[in-house]
């Protein structure tokens, strides 16, 4: 079907399989197939492959459905499943068989739906065939993939025209032994009644292309256009797997990732249009997005690239919004007031342009408050001295300010260097000799634990 043609309307859709967790190949599959909706203003639908029901699950639908929602990418319309559409997928089968381009085999190993081995069930008359199949003999069902000149032309939007020979394809199975159809079968079906106009998909699916567009032309369907993006390899050019880095969505949230980091580093595994050093959600990314720019070299997943975009998401978060979202970020709970809370998000400020995630800055955060067991190696008179000027400080009183001051006072008193002063407290209080300023540092801590700290 053309894309420029009048009074149609791009329809893309994400087919996942409710098997196992949403990882980047798929997430990237479905931004691509969303973004391309949103650009042409048509509609992105999400539709579950369940056809293999030993694996499939509610709770691998619910997870992937919470990882899309979490990225911001939001299908038009009801989610729908395969096995929803069964009796349809058996009329069209029917279809196919009245057209005699499809044909029961009673080969054994094939009636689980394996392709593989050699059969000669196509070769047996119609009537036949279908008398056996009518008496209940146990058989599976197949297409008879033949082609004028024996060679299979179709075309793929990234890589143009491409040829197959017809040996290559095979007759292969639409239904298995048990009745239930195969995904090779029942997603041109179900493509094809939802108006999908896109296919845009990995390029792992390329061997099924011309086997589901010869489904096409058998019925007399409009094809869709075809679009197989390429894998995303690991560092060493492979498949990207678990073991090099290929963690699920719901790991990434898990982990503190925020969505538009996530996204915005999706973005850019075979993209060449988007942005490289900008945050964008799907909806911004999608009004520059174009599938002509997506480049047939496969995407190295890097995942130091994903940190640079994980720093710029904490950095552009305000710190006000981080302490909103993640008031576990703090493992102490002192008093409660206008003071503390604005030097939290002062002491987040200060740690998050390192951080990647709200994770990494929460072990930050609790690191800079975990005291180490370093301790003074020459202990200062006037520590004492310092410790009861602060406590003159309430509980409500103790901010990062008050603490500066009450501190600025007692250095003028002593006569006091300002690094010998601080530098001294923060041993005692962190155990280390950098980090943040003391006084955040005091404040967060709380005022027993501080005072406690000094008095070491």
């Amino acid at each position: 079907m053309e894309e420029g043609s009048e009074n149609s309307e791009v329809v893309t859709r994400f087919a996942p399989s409710p098997t196992g967790s949403l990882h980047i190949g798929g997430a990237r599959t479905a931004l691509f197939n969303y973004l391309w909706a949103r650009r042409r203003e048509g509609k992105f639908l999400l539709r579950f492959e369940d056809t293999d029901m030993a694996r499939s699950s509610p709770e691998h639908e619910e997870s992937i459905l919470n990882d899309l929602r979490w990225l911001g990418i939001k299908p038009d319309g009801e989610v729908t499943r395969q096995t929803e559409n069964q009796t349809r997928h058996r009329s069209v089968l029917d279809e196919l068989v009245r057209l005699d381009v499809a044909y029961p085999c009673f080969c054994p190993h094939s009636s689980l739906g394996d392709s593989h081995g050699i059969c000669h069930c196509g070769r047996i008359p119609q009537s036949e065939a279908l008398g056996r199949a009518a008496s209940g003999q146990t058989h599976c069902w197949r297409f008879r993939a033949r082609c004028v000149d024996g060679i299979f032309r179709f075309t793929d939007r990234l890589r143009g025209s491409m040829e197959i020979a017809e040996p290559q394809i095979g007759d292969f199975v639409l239904a298995r032994g048990d009745g239930s159809m195969t995904y090779l079968f029942a997603v041109v079906v179900d493509d094809h009644d939802s108006s999908v106009t896109h296919v845009i998909r990995g390029e792992e699916h390329l061997p099924n292309t011309p086997k589901q567009e010869m489904i096409y032309r058998a019925l007399g369907w409009d094809v869709p256009e075809w679009v197989h993006i390429p894998m995303i390899l690991d560092s060493e050019r492979h498949k990207l797997s678990k073991r090099s880095g290929a963690i699920s969505i719901g790991s990434y949230r898990e982990a503190g990732w925020l969505p538009e980091a996530v996204v915005s580093y999706i973005a850019t595994l075979s993209w060449a249009g988007a942005p490289a050093d900008e945050l964008k959600s799907p909806l911004e990314l999608s009004r520059s997005f174009d599938l002509d720019s997506v480049a047939l070299t496969s995407p190295i997943h890097d995942p130091e690239r994903m940190r640079h975009f994980g720093r710029m998401s904490i950095a552009s978060a305000s710190p006000e919004e981080v302490c909103a979202k993640y008031d576990e970020l703090f493992p102490y709970e002192p008093h409660a007031g206008e003071g503390l809370r604005r030097d939290r998000e002062a002491l987040v400020a200060e740690l998050a342009p390192s951080c990647a995630t709200i994770d990494e800055l929460g072990n930050g955060i609790k690191l800079t408050f975990l005291v180490s067991d370093a301790l003074l190696q020459e202990p200062h008179a006037w520590i004492a001295e310092a410790r009861e000027f602060l406590i003159g400080l309430r509980e409500d009183e103790w901010t990062s300010d008050e603490i500066k001051n009450s501190l600025k006072r007692f250095q003028k008193e002593r006569g006091l260097k300002s690094r010998d002063l601080y530098h001294t407290l923060r041993v005692l209080v962190t155990g280390r000799e950098a980090g943040a300023p003391l006084t955040l540092i005091m404040s967060c801590l709380g005022r027993e634990r501080s005072l406690e700290r000094m008095g070491r």
